[in-house]
């Protein structure tokens, strides 16, 4: 599991296309020190993303989806949410 851990921290994009049944990636935020991109299009079971109010700071990474998937993404609090406000960008509809 440590191996994993230390692999994910090398992440710069994820994409996940057309995964009608995806729920979750993983239950608690991950260590993407190096994430630029995240990319979902068409994944509408999926309503949270692996990430917290810290993987938000400087608004290093760009978060690309299409806006009805957007309104209905969880966040863990108010805070979380505010700091990825900029970070989203449409994709498709």
């Amino acid at each position: 599991m440590m191996s994993d851990l230390i692999s994910l921290k090398k992440l710069r994009f994820l994409s996940f296309y057309c995964l009608k049944n995806l729920k979750s990636i993983f239950g608690k935020a991950l260590p993407f020190q190096h994430l630029k991109e995240i990319e979902v299009f068409d994944c509408p079971k999926l309503k949270k993303l692996p990430l917290d109010s810290n993987s938000a700071k400087e608004h290093k990474i760009v978060i690309k989806g299409q806006k009805e998937w957007r309104k209905e993404l969880q966040r863990e609090d108010e805070a979380t949410l505010n700091a990825f406000l900029p970070c989203f960008k449409s994709l498709g509809g």
